[in-house]
C-alpha cells in the first residue's frame, strides 16, 4: 500500500521539501510498532533541523523531517508487546514524523490517553 512523506532534499529552505510517494509501507523490525501519524508539529527545532543547524541530527539529507508525532499503533514487528493495533502514542522523533507512516522502537513510546 502507497503511502506519502515529506523529504528534505538537501538541507537550505522550504524548497528543498518534496512530497513523495512510497509504494509500500514499512514494516516493523523487532521491537519495533508501525505507526499512523496522526498529527505532527512544524516548529522551530525543524527549521533549524531543515536547515542543518541542529546538533542532534547527524542523518544528511535526503531524509524525511519531524520532530514530534501523535499516532495509532498500525502492526506491532516482532517481539513488541507493549502496544496493540489502535494504541494512541506520542514520540519526540527529532526525524521521520513527516510521513503517514513510521516504524519506532515502541520502547521509546509514550501512550496518549483517550480524550487527550
Amino acid at each position: 500500500m502507497p503511502y506519502t512523506r515529506v523529504t528534505l532534499k538537501a538541507f537550505g529552505g522550504p524548497e528543498n521539501l518534496d512530497i513523495e510517494t512510497v509504494a509500500d509501507l514499512p514494516e516493523p523490525r523487532n521491537g519495533e510498532v508501525r505507526i499512523r501519524v496522526l498529527v505532527t508539529s512544524a516548529a522551530f527545532t525543524d527549521v533549524m533541523i531543515r536547515k542543518g543547524m541542529y546538533p542532534d541530527v547527524k542523518e544528511k539529507p535526503p531524509l524525511t523531517p519531524g520532530y514530534d508525532m501523535v499516532g495509532i499503533v498500525d502492526r506491532a514487528g516482532a517481539g513488541a508487546t507493549r502496544f496493540r493495533p489502535g494504541d494512541r502514542v506520542a514520540d519526540l522523533t527529532t526525524i521521520g514524523a513527516y510521513a503517514e507512516y513510521i516504524c519506532l522502537p515502541e520502547d521509546r513510546l509514550t501512550p496518549v490517553p483517550e480524550g487527550v
